[in-house]
C-alpha cells in the first residue's frame, strides 16, 4: 500500500532545533568552514578531529566539560554498558587530546577543529540545537598575549569567510569578584547581582566604601580605554594586573585592525563559566547574538589554555548569497574522457541520459538547470536558450 500524504509529511518531520541544509546553503557552509580552517593553518594551528560521542566520565569531566553537562545528551554504550555523552561543545575534547595523546608535544600547542555539536536546549537567541562549531585552541598559555593572538586569528578568519562588519567585546570574568573581595558576604551577594544587571542604582544603595570604585568601573566601560586606565592607581595589585591585561589586548587589536570597534566591559562574566582570564565575544552587524566567543581557561588537566569557538550556523546568516556554478549538460554519447577534462578545468558537469541529437537532451538540460550543452566532443559548449 502506498503511503498517504499525511504519512509522507511525517517522514519529513525533524525534532525541534534540527534542520536539513540543502544546496546552495550546504555548499556555502562547507566552503566557509574550509576557508576558516585554512586561515587557522596559516597561523600554525594544526587540525584535529575528535569523535562525536565519548564516555560521559571523560567528556564531562572537570574543566570545560563540566560546564556543558546540563547541555549534553546521554546514551548507553551497548558494548561496555557505560554511559556516553554526545558532545555539546568541542573545547573539552581538545583539552583531552592535548592532555593525553599530545601531552609530550612542545608548548604552546596550537590546534584547530570543526564539527557538529548537539545541545539539549537551544539558547535564547537561536532555536538551533545542532550547531556547526569551528575553533582554535592555544594550549600552554592563557595570558594576555595568547588572548590577543587567538582574537586576531579569529577576526582574520571571519573576514576571510566574508563577514565584513565585526565588533568585539572584551571582559575579565574574575575582575568583579576581585573588586568585591573585601565586601561583607551580604553586600557581596547584592553587589554581584547588581553588577550582572549593570544596575548602578542598586549598587549605590549598598553601604560600603568599595562600591564607589565598582560604580566608576561600570561608568568607564565602553570604547574609551583611557577612562579605565585612569582608574588603575586606585586598584589593588590583582585587579590592576587584570585591567592592564584587558587594555593590552585592546591595544593589540587596535594595532592589527585600526577600524575594528572594541568595547571594554571589564565586569562582564555571563557565559564565561570556566574562564580564568580575559573573555571575549565577537558580534556582526545584522546578526543576533555573538558569532564567536572565547578566552583564557584551564583545561581538565590543569593546563593553561586560550580558545576560540565560532558558531557557523550564525556566521552563515551573514554571508552573501552564494552564486551557483554554471552547469554544462553532457549528452550520454559524449566520451567520458571529455567529461573528465571539463571537470579537471574546474567546470560543473551534468551527465545526461539522452544523445546529443535527441530533442529530449535539451529538455532534460533545462530541467536540470544547466546553462550550456556540449553537442560533440570537439566543439565548445553551446548556450541553452530559455
Amino acid at each position: 500500500m502506498a503511503p498517504t500524504e499525511d504519512e509522507n509529511s511525517n517522514q519529513g518531520l525533524l525534532p525541534a532545533g534540527l534542520m536539513d541544509l540543502l544546496d546552495p546553503v550546504a555548499s556555502q557552509n562547507s566552503q566557509a568552514i574550509t576557508t576558516m580552517l585554512n586561515c587557522f593553518a596559516q597561523f600554525g594551528y594544526q587540525r584535529v578531529k575528535p569523535p562525536l560521542v565519548e564516555f560521559e566520565a571523560t567528556l564531562l569531566a572537570k574543566g570545560p566539560g563540566a560546564t556543558t553537562a546540563a547541555k549534553s545528551f546521554r546514551l548507553m554504550d551497548p558494548l561496555t554498558q557505560n554511559m556516553m555523552a554526545l558532545r555539546s561543545d568541542m573545547t573539552a575534547q581538545i583539552s583531552r587530546i592535548s592532555g593525553t595523546r599530545l601531552a609530550h608535544n612542545p608548548r604552546p600547542l596550537r590546534l584547530a577543529y570543526e564539527g557538529d555539536v548537539m545541545r539539549v536546549l537551544p539558547d535564547s537567541l537561536n532555536s538551533e540545537r545542532q550547531l556547526f562549531q569551528t575553533g582554535a585552541e592555544l594550549i600552554g598559555f592563557n595570558d594576555a598575549t595568547a588572548t590577543a593572538e587567538i582574537l586576531i586569528l579569529g577576526i582574520k578568519a571571519l573576514f576571510q569567510v566574508g563577514i565584513a562588519s565585526l565588533t568585539v567585546d572584551l571582559g575579565s570574568p574574575l575582575l568583579a569578584d576581585s573588586l568585591m573581595s573585601t565586601l561583607a558576604p551580604d553586600n557581596r551577594a547584592l553587589a554581584s547581582t547588581a553588577i550582572l544587571d549593570k544596575d548602578i542604582d542598586a549598587l549605590q544603595e549598598i553601604d560600603d566604601s568599595e562600591i564607589n570604585l565598582i560604580v566608576r568601573v561600570i561608568n568607564a566601560s565602553g570604547i574609551n580605554q583611557d577612562a579605565l586606565a585612569a582608574l588603575i592607581p586606585e586598584m589593588s595589585e590583582d585587579v590592576e594586573n587584570m585591567m592592564r591585561d584587558l587594555l593590552f589586548v585592546a591595544q593589540q587589536l587596535k594595532e592589527a585592525y585600526p577600524d575594528l570597534p572594541v568595547t571594554l566591559d571589564p565586569l562582564e562574566k555571563r557565559g564565561f563559566d570556566y574562564h580564568t582570564g580575559i573573555g571575549f565575544s565577537i558580534f556582526a552587524t545584522g546578526l543576533r547574538g555573538e558569532i564567536a566567543r572565547g578566552g583564557a581557561y584551564l583545561t581538565g588537566f590543569g593546563e593553561p589554555a586560550t580558545g576560540l569557538s565560532v558558531y557557523m550556523e550564525r556566521v552563515l546568516r551573514g554571508l552573501p548569497e552564494l552564486s551557483q556554478m554554471q552547469r554544462i549538460y553532457m549528452p550520454i554519447d559524449i566520451p567520458k574522457q571529455t567529461i573528465l577534462n571539463y571537470v579537471d578545468r574546474g567546470r560543473s558537469v551534468i551527465s545526461g541520459r539522452y544523445k546529443a541529437v535527441d530533442k529530449m537532451a535539451l529538455q532534460e538540460a533545462k530541467q536540470l538547470n544547466c546553462t550550456f550543452i556540449v553537442r560533440n566532443a570537439g566543439s565548445p559548449p553551446e548556450s541553452i536558450e530559455e
